[in-house]
């Protein structure tokens, strides 16, 4: 490759390019390997990590260019990002609609719609439509898009604040989140009653936080913190993975102590499951996987899958949808699950290899009609 893939970080993109193919897995509830997924060893799943490696990778790409001075044309591009994430998740809604009004024409069961809160489009099509526009529709394993989306529009903001005090925005930040914790701030649904499944006033901490992390690696690598936070860290990492394989949950609940200090909810990303996704972040950080990467040609695949991450997360859910709608015609057994979760990770693999050749044959075309017209 050329001098970029040498300046890479491929740790970002294998991460990111392993927790897609988490969630894809954790998207078919049932299956015989959601068991060893690491949301059965902790506190935090996928979503967390794969919500940090955004903020990181906001950062890398965008934070140089407003140091600079150029936050209007940056923001602009970033706007434009949001929008294309936004026709994705339009998109997205309506091939998985298809997939399971296809099921539902096959047996006459109207309660796959039901299951994936997508009936609010038949029975109520008018309103279902509008909230489909305006992201109020939230159809199950369909809401992380929404949460980047608005992160995105957000990242200007976070983005001009880091590029003059990583302190003042993960001040401004962590006063948003404890503000949405205590008031119980959050994005309404539409037409259904109810809150977005992923709150953003929450989960942008986490993105804060992961473009303050991209704002070090630009400066030159990560924080220094004392030997014993690593401890600290493996050890909390220990204790929920005990936690919750043992299934354990206290009998007691304390009010006198607000709900986000010591629950586990997923929504509104309580303190625990926050703490978790950053143990995980600092003890994986002091793992040598860059040298490994650099070193090992059979884990280039991963941060392949990572470096399309919109491609493949869209086609990871229309294969997680269609298993979903298949098993539950079919029934759940060990040899279908293979099937369909070899059959989804491999072909995740071959789109993310066709995108890096055609982006690599146009980057060296480009290359050559410039050597051509210097």
């Amino acid at each position: 490759m050329g001098s970029r893939e040498n300046t890479r970080l491929l740790s970002v993109d294998f991460w990111r390019g392993l927790a897609l193919l988490t969630i894809f897995v954790n998207h078919i509830p049932g299956n015989m390997f959601e068991r060893f997924t690491h949301r059965n060893f902790g506190f935090s799943d996928a979503t967390e990590v794969f919500v940090m490696l955004a903020g990181v990778a906001a950062a890398l790409a965008y934070l140089p260019r407003f140091r600079r001075g150029h936050a209007g044309t940056t923001s602009f591009r970033i706007v434009q990002r949001a929008f294309q994430l936004y026709m994705a998740h339009i998109v997205l809604i309506i091939v998985c609609g298809a997939i399971i009004a296809h099921s539902v024409a096959t047996t006459g069961d109207m309660r796959y719609f039901e299951a994936l809160h997508l009936d609010i489009l038949i029975n109520d099509t008018v309103p279902g439509l509008v909230g489909l526009a305006a992201l109020g529709l939230q159809p199950a394993y369909l809401n992380i898009l929404p949460l980047y989306i608005v992160l995105l529009i957000m990242a200007p903001v976070l983005l001009f604040l880091a590029g003059r005090s990583l302190v003042a925005m993960l001040a401004l930040s962590g006063a948003l989140y404890l503000a949405s914790q205590l008031l119980w701030l959050n994005f309404p649904t539409y037409p259904s009653e109810g809150w977005w499944f992923l709150n953003p006033l929450c989960w942008q901490l986490l993105f804060a936080i992961g473009i303050a992390l991209g704002a070090k690696i630009i400066d030159g690598g990560w924080p220094q913190f004392p030997r014993w936070l690593l401890w600290i860290s493996c050890t909390y990492l220990a204790v929920s993975c005990v936690w919750i394989v043992s299934g354990f949950y206290p009998s007691w609940n304390p009010h006198w102590i607000p709900r986000f200090i010591w629950d586990f909810d997923k929504t509104n990303l309580f303190l625990p499951r926050l703490l978790h996704v950053l143990a995980l972040t600092y003890v994986a950080a002091h793992l040598p996987v860059e040298r490994w990467l650099r070193d090992n040609e059979l884990m280039r695949p991963f941060v392949v899958l990572g470096r399309h991450s919109l491609a493949v997360f869209c086609l990871g859910t229309v294969f997680a949808i269609a298993a979903q709608m298949v098993r539950a015609q079919f029934g759940g057994s060990p040899g279908l699950d293979t099937i369909l979760i070899t059959s989804g990770i491999l072909s995740q693999l071959v789109l993310a290899g066709v995108l890096e050749w055609y982006r690599s044959g146009s980057s060296a075309l480009s290359a050559a009609s410039q050597r051509q017209h210097s």
